[in-house]
């Protein structure tokens, strides 16, 4: 994941991973992401909710939201959305190489 943020520093994007649970759940995203990355906890869904993307499923006993990936402007608006489909949608997400050319799309 580390090496792959390099895409967006290029861009001069800042990633922001949001994750659907706790505080003390998202430590193993932080570890994952590095410093390079804000992760959020958004137990409530509220970040989920005012993008209109809330999508949740059922994983065990917990709930959580459907994986998405979103591109948000420097205006706050969101300019794409890409929420994970079918049974297995947790595996359903975009390559970094993607997410960077619709970063570029939506730039012009």
């Amino acid at each position: 994941m580390r090496k792959n943020i390099e895409i967006f520093k290029e861009l001069d994007t800042k990633p922001v991973f949001i994750v659907p649970h706790e505080k003390v759940r998202v430590g193993s995203w932080k570890e994952l992401a590095g410093d390079s990355i804000t992760v959020l906890a958004d137990s409530g869904f509220y970040v989920s909710m005012v993008y209109g993307v809330a999508f949740q499923m059922r994983i065990h006993s917990d709930t959580s939201n459907t994986p998405g990936t979103f591109i948000i402007g420097k205006d706050g608006l969101l300019k794409w959305a890409k929420i994970g489909e079918g049974r297995n949608n947790f595996h359903d997400r975009p390559s970094y190489q993607e997410i960077a050319d619709r970063i570029k799309q939506t730039e012009n």
